[in-house]
């Protein structure tokens, strides 16, 4: 599905390298996390992925193919083709991300729009399925409104919903869930797992918080500095992690979550408690 051989990134303003050298690769239908504190270079890997990178701004080496397709060299009206199609992307802010003058119904059909030739009536329909896929409660009325009058979690998902309408093969998330409450979180997590589950959607899941990855996904990647120093399964990395700044990124999380999410231990996951009141 992805698969990152090589890459290097280098902002021509910055001493080192913002990608030194990583290689990854998503399978089909999976969902990979990938942490690391702020300026590890997480977002930078994702740019390069969505095409987003400013090319003009860095220097750029290494592979990067999407269902064989590759994008790190690709034209930009190739490029154009992809993204919103085969590429939907979720940023952190959905606030700052979405148009403050457009009604939440026309941003999520613009996908559509771009990569589609059905009627004006049919976008509304699938944008209309897709609010409801995102469990927005009444989605005609979400359809209509501007993205001040949704609150931080309602807009997060109205974003995703957009990600999702062209039903792309790989859905970027870039910290999609920092910005709000434990409980909000917990339900996009859910969502999400339900939308890989219904769809067969590949994940590439970035935040610098590993105990909200380990609820999501079943394998983990963790960078530093530009490298990957660790990748293995969730499990392996939060329970035996070998590198330094991984059991580092571990002692980061409340010991009472540490202890309660240890095997045997009737793990009382926020997952599964979002999962069981709906």
């Amino acid at each position: 599905m992805l698969e990152i051989k090589d890459l290097h990134v280098k902002f021509h303003n910055r001493d080192r390298e913002a990608v030194a050298g990583i290689s990854l690769k998503i399978e089909d239908g999976e969902i990979l996390g990938l942490v690391g504190e702020s300026g590890s270079g997480k977002s930078v890997t994702a740019m390069s992925v969505a095409g987003l990178l400013p090319r003009k701004k860095c220097s750029y080496s290494g592979e990067i193919l999407v269902d064989g397709k590759d994008m790190l060299h690709a034209k930009r009206s190739e490029l154009r083709r992809i993204q919103g199609k085969t590429i939907g992307v979720v940023f952190q802010e959905p606030m700052s991300a979405m148009d403050p003058l457009m009604k939440i119904g026309p941003q999520v059909e613009e996908a559509l729009v771009i990569h589609s030739k059905v009627s004006a009536q049919q976008r509304k329909e699938w944008a209309l399925e897709a609010l409801a896929a995102v469990e927005l409660p009444d989605p005609e009325s979400v359809y209509e409104k501007y993205p001040h009058e949704l609150s931080g979690g309602m807009l997060q998902r109205a974003m995703i919903a957009g990600a999702c309408v062209s039903k792309p093969s790989l859905l970027l998330l870039d910290e999609p869930t920092t910005a709000l409450d434990v409980t909000i979180q917990a339900q996009i997590l859910v969502m999400l797992s339900k939308l890989n589950r219904d769809y067969g959607i590949s994940m590439l899941f970035i935040s610098h918080n590993l105990n909200v990855v380990r609820k999501l996904c079943r394998r983990v990647a963790v960078m530093q500095k530009g490298l990957i120093v660790e990748e293995g399964s969730t499990d392996e990395i939060f329970y035996n992690p070998q590198h330094p700044y991984t059991q580092h990124l571990i002692e980061c999380i409340p010991s009472r979550a540490r202890l309660q999410a240890r095997p045997g231990k009737g793990d009382p996951d926020l997952l599964l408690q979002a999962e069981k009141t709906g």
